[in-house]
């Protein structure tokens, strides 16, 4: 799948450069350099331009630029980077870049004693001689490999800029440089576009594999392991293939190692601007970044990659995308089921997948399921009931939303929506729990293929509040309606306890328990714990409490109905025509 990103990169990338730009203006049109101080010299020997830059993580824009100077200084400092700190020119990893044009440091190490006279000459010194450095037969091979294909080092030039650097890098009044601690101080010296790209070449092939004792030459081509989301050492003995002659998961040559290092380039600057989503489309030959907070708002199909910003890009998860709709086949009906003229904007009818999913991360999630996809289970910031149906079922509504795969979907929404609204009465939620109510419901009609819900809540509560009025009595008909009464006998119960912290903990025994006996029990129990608080001529309780200790026809719990009875406003509580109130 790799490949196949790979190659829509190189189109992509092909038709822009046909446009008259840079070969690497994909990237550079995105490029975030780090924040710090970057100087330009120009080559009389003075300060061009001096820039102090900060990326805003809210604005997500880049602040202190200059206009005259931003896209040269991103072009070089592009071209100036390290393939990574386990890779560097300087040897102790004081200074960070890969070439005589450029000199980066932390700003503490100008205070700290760590940047020194010393330093400076032991980082030219490795520029000056670089097949000094590279004198493992392996490592000579890949330097002339790319010697043989650019001009020599200009010896002058690098003298030039050893002695600059060493006149001027302790005099930060003269460059009028403030120090900042850990951000970069990064000097570049003004050459062309060309000379940089060479520079960087010379480093860059020489590093561009894993490691260069695995290379192995085919044809004049050499092929090798790359560097990006992949490593051997010891502390990995389970990436070699022991069975076969070559133990590298696979090899690619020179050429194919810089292409696939610019994808993971850019896929960094997405990362780095907070767009995680990306999605590959083989067809048109192009790639869109995507915020988590953004969706792809047509249909597609291609590869999907989420991407995650750490000392590299890492790739967290990477999957084929066959038919992905932005518009839900069928639209979603968001009903209330306890009173449906109701005139809340949240019920309504949604039609897109963002919408749907926004809908799913905020009343039923907490705003935790859309960013935590993919997050590894030990860096959630949650825990809890929400975490462990979270990791239930993310797999799943990703599946649904993202590759329109309905398999399994509606039965793990029905299981976690009754864990969390019974984890949000628990802890006291009410409101919350009627809405998380009212979603399972409409996803148990929605996915019925139409059919209407198999339950009338509305109904079944005017029916009730008419029963426990009547002077007559009357019975409870059905399963469905019993249940509800047993939830609203169950809430006026734990609302006449004393307690100074009252819980809406104490109902969970009566959602947990297993048969309609041990259920009865249990609300005798209740009643002889609270019946000194209920007035004897209470007509409407003792209706309610008497329908329900008559009815014996329940099979099984329906906790769907009890829990809807429970987060109901009770109905003996509510105003009457002609009786006085229950408690009065």
């Amino acid at each position: 799948m790799l490949k196949d990103c790979l190659e829509v990169f190189k189109r992509q990338t092909e038709r822009v450069k046909a446009k008259g730009k840079g070969e690497d203006a994909l990237i550079l049109d995105s490029y975030i350099p780090a924040d710090g101080c970057y100087v330009i010299v120009n080559p009389d020997g003075n300060v061009a331009c001096r820039m102090d830059l900060k990326f805003n993580k809210k604005t997500k824009q880049m602040e202190g630029i200059s206009e005259r100077y931003y896209e040269k200084v991103c072009f070089f400092d592009y071209h100036s980077r390290l393939v990574s700190m386990d890779k560097p020119i300087d040897p102790k990893k004081v200074i960070h870049s890969n070439s005589y044009l450029s000199f980066w440091v932390k700003q503490e190490n100008l205070s700290n004693g760590k940047l020194s006279q010393e330093a400076i000459d032991r980082y030219f010194d490795v520029l000056e001689s670089p097949e000094k450095k590279y004198s493992k037969s392996k490592d000579r091979q890949m330097y002339e490999y790319i010697s043989s294909q650019i001009d020599e080092i200009d010896q002058e030039k690098l003298k030039w800029c050893r002695n600059w650097i060493k006149g001027h890098i302790f005099k930060q009044e003269e460059l009028d440089i403030s120090l900042s601690g850990k951000n970069y101080l990064k000097i570049f010296f003004e050459e062309c576009e060309e000379r940089y790209i060479q520079e960087e070449q010379r480093y860059l092939i020489t590093k561009i594999f894993n490691k260069n004792d695995y290379n192995q030459e085919v044809d004049g081509k050499i092929w090798g392991l790359p560097n990006d989301n992949l490593g051997m050492n010891q502390k990995k003995p389970y990436m070699a293939h022991k069975t076969r002659k070559t133990e590298l998961p696979y090899m690619i040559t020179a050429e194919d190692a810089v292409l696939q290092k610019k994808f993971f380039d850019y896929l960094y600057n997405q990362a780095s601007a907070g767009k995680v989503n990306i999605y590959v489309d083989s067809e048109k030959g192009e790639i869109t970044a995507f915020s988590k907070d953004e969706k792809m708002q047509k249909d597609f199909s291609g590869y999907y990659l989420y991407i995650q910003k750490g000392k590299e890009v890492q790739i967290m998860h990477q999957d084929v995308i066959v038919d992905y709709r932005y518009h839900l086949r069928k639209r979603f009906y968001y009903i209330n089921v306890f009173d449906r003229e109701t005139e809340d904007e949240i019920y309504k009818d949604y039609g897109t997948v963002g919408q749907m999913e926004n809908l799913l991360n905020e009343v039923l999630f907490s705003k935790w399921l859309s960013t935590n996809y993919f997050t590894p289970v030990d860096e959630l910031q949650i825990s809890g009931e929400i975490a462990r149906n979270l990791i239930a079922s993310r797999d799943i509504i990703f599946a649904w939303l993202y590759k329109n795969e309905t398999q399994n979907i509606s039965g793990i929404l029905s299981k976690v929506s009754i864990n969390l609204i019974k984890d949000s009465i628990k802890n006291g939620y009410i409101s919350k729990a009627v809405k998380q109510f009212n979603l399972k419901c409409s996803l148990e009609e929605y996915f019925s293929r139409g059919a209407q819900m198999s339950t009338d809540y509305e109904t079944i509560r005017k029916e009730l509040r008419r029963k426990i009025q009547s002077k007559e009595s009357e019975m409870i008909i059905s399963d469905e309606e019993y249940f509800y009464a047993v939830g609203q006998l169950v809430n006026y119960f734990i609302s006449l306890s004393k307690a100074k912290d009252k819980k809406h903990s104490l109902a969970n025994p009566f959602f947990n328990i297993k048969n309609d006996a041990a259920l009865k029990d249990k609300l005798f129990q209740y009643f002889m714990k609270y019946n000194y608080q209920v007035n004897f001529s209470g007509i409407w309780f003792n209706n309610l409490y008497a329908m329900i200790c008559h009815y014996m026809k329940a099979s099984k719990i329906d906790q769907n109905s009890m829990i809807a009875g429970y987060i109901s406003n009770n109905i003996l509580y509510q105003k009457k025509d002609r009786e006085e109130q229950v408690n009065e």
